[in-house]
């Protein structure tokens, strides 16, 4: 077994065969989903397809939120050439490695979300075949105050356009009930029975045979590319390397005037530059980082 650094991969015992547990393990960061965490999460989900024991494997984070999005290094760092082109036909680790780690997984995959589930935390909970979310849950796409593109695909498909668009054009962030009665979540339930529901959820995948849930999983998958949402995805992908690769003179605060005031001031600068003017519309998220119930 792979030591980890960033995650926690773990197998328990279920009635038909092992549950194998991720969890994002960056709780100082709100399980920020840094570089290193990715490549780790992809080998653990990979580990948890390739074990015949394992029935289904269940996402969660540890901490006080499943995770806040994408580590802004990871949008940063590593792209010298800020040409549309060439991160383009690059193609730097984006959302489209979520499709081969969950959505072509021979198993399925649970999203065990509470609290923050935003931007690419979202994006990673959205793939999953089924989410079920805490009550205290929060989902949106703060990054379209930068300019950034939302190119998780399975959104229209799951709350439809008009919610979609509501949703890309603001940055708002909506509950977890608002989630669940617009279709972004499969359950909701309150944060403290969250573990044992999951579970009960798991076991019973277990129970069925394997192949029942891979055939049915594959069924279901197959009508939702044929769709075409797979190319839907590279279209947004590539529009956002465009807004990525945009001057501050052609794009104002777009993503390199919050990378000029992070390398100036610090990381927490950088989100205050993004969310400045937002106050009232973050006044949920603004609660939910305050309350005292909540562990660090």
């Amino acid at each position: 077994m792979a030591e980890y650094e960033n995650i926690i991969y773990e197998v328990k015992e279920g009635t038909g065969g092992g549950v194998a547990y991720v969890t994002l393990n960056r709780p100082e960061r709100l399980n920020a989903l840094s570089k290193a965490l990715l490549v780790e999460l992809g080998d653990a989900l990979e580990t948890g397809a390739k074990d015949d024991n394992v029935r289904c494997i269940v996402i969660k984070g540890s901490g006080r939120a499943f995770s806040a999005g994408y580590d802004m290094n990871v949008q940063s760092q590593g792209s010298p050439n800020r040409d549309a082109v060439t991160m383009i036909t690059e193609r730097p680790d984006g959302t489209s490695v979520f499709i081969d780690w969950m959505w072509n997984n021979p198993k399925p995959v649970i999203a065990q979300v509470h609290s923050f589930t935003l931007a690419g935390g979202g994006q990673l909970a959205l793939h999953c075949d089924i989410t079920i979310a805490a009550d205290d849950a929060l989902f949106g796409y703060p990054p379209a105050r930068y300019a950034s593109i939302a190119t998780n695909m399975i959104w229209p498909e799951l709350v439809g356009m008009k919610k979609a668009k509501q949703l890309a054009f603001t940055g708002n962030m909506m509950n977890a009930q608002e989630a669940l009665r617009v279709g972004l979540v499969s359950e909701v339930v309150k944060r403290e029975d969250l573990d044992e529901e999951v579970w009960k959820l798991a076991n019973t995948i277990s129970k069925l045979p394997p192949a029942s849930t891979r055939l049915n999983k594959r069924a279901i998958n197959h009508y939702y590319e044929a769709q075409g949402m797979f190319q839907s995805l590279e279209f947004a992908d590539n529009l956002m390397w465009a807004s990525y690769s945009a001057s501050p003179e052609a794009l104002p605060h777009g993503i390199q005037d919050v990378n000029r005031v992070t390398a100036e001031e610090g990381m927490r600068a950088g989100f205050q530059y993004m969310n400045d003017g937002y106050t009232e519309e973050d006044a949920i998220a603004q609660a939910q980082m305050k309350r005292p119930d909540r562990a660090p």
